[in-house]
């Protein structure tokens, strides 16, 4: 099982988006994906249509066994659902020693999948150190502007020693614009041979979360579902 974190520490740059988009894509190709929303505000449970009665907090309190948590989202895509409550889990995670262990500790790994996705908060916090220390691979998705660049950069400053980010996803691309171009070279230059193919601006794809459908259900000859096709071909073949 490949344990995935997707992290950016900027909001708005399409990480929930790839989070779900991706893992039906991979799902619709036969894998197994299990879905864990660490970011409190709740949009993957959301999205998908889901309203549990468990959440990922009552899982890190230790108020419920793991199988409890997990809800079926879609054919062969499971998800773990947060909402706001989830940050109160900062302030009980600082007081204890081992703090960066606790989704080791509660999520292990899980049987019968093939992708375990962390959909990560937008900031530097004690959730996403878990997240660091538990997955063994990290995707940021990078939207095509030059703040969300700079940002990059000093993400990777931050990462604890010894962790390094394994794939950019370059997200809201527009082909038309020269910013568009100019960040994609200055992001395959910085990290060379870990720029995934692009997702592109799509309409579309804002529009399939309104409906609580994935844009594969939304409108599967999209742009948009194309791209998240092509990451997910780009993901399996290493």
């Amino acid at each position: 099982m490949r344990k995935i974190a997707l992290l950016n520490f900027k909001g708005g740059t399409g990480k929930t988006t790839t989070a779900v988009n991706l893992s039906h894509a991979l799902a619709l190709r036969g894998q197994s994906i299990l879905v864990v929303d660490c970011d409190p505000q709740g949009s993957v449970a959301d999205w998908l249509g889901v309203n549990p009665e468990n959440t990922f907090l009552d899982l890190l309190l230790d108020k419920v066994r793991l199988k409890d948590c997990i809800y079926q989202a879609r054919q062969r895509l499971d998800v773990i659902p947060s909402d706001r409550k989830l940050a109160l889990i900062e302030v009980r995670l600082a007081r204890e020693n081992d703090m960066e262990k606790a989704f080791q500790k509660t999520l292990g790994s899980p049987k019968d999948y093939d992708f375990l996705f962390l959909d990560c908060p937008p900031s530097m916090s004690i959730l996403n150190l878990n997240a660091l220390e538990y997955a063994e691979e990290i995707f940021m998705p990078v939207s095509m502007d030059y703040l969300s660049l700079r940002g990059v950069k000093q993400v990777v400053e931050s990462l604890p020693e010894g962790i390094e980010i394994t794939k950019i996803i370059p997200t809201f691309y527009d082909q038309r614009t020269r910013k568009s171009k100019e960040i994609l070279q200055d992001l395959a230059s910085f990290f060379k041979g870990k720029v995934t193919s692009p997702i592109r601006v799509n309409v579309r794809l804002s529009e399939c979360s309104s409906f609580h459908q994935t844009i594969f259900e939304y409108d599967p000859s999209s742009r948009g579902a194309l791209d998240h096709q092509q990451l997910a071909e780009g993901i399996l073949s290493g």
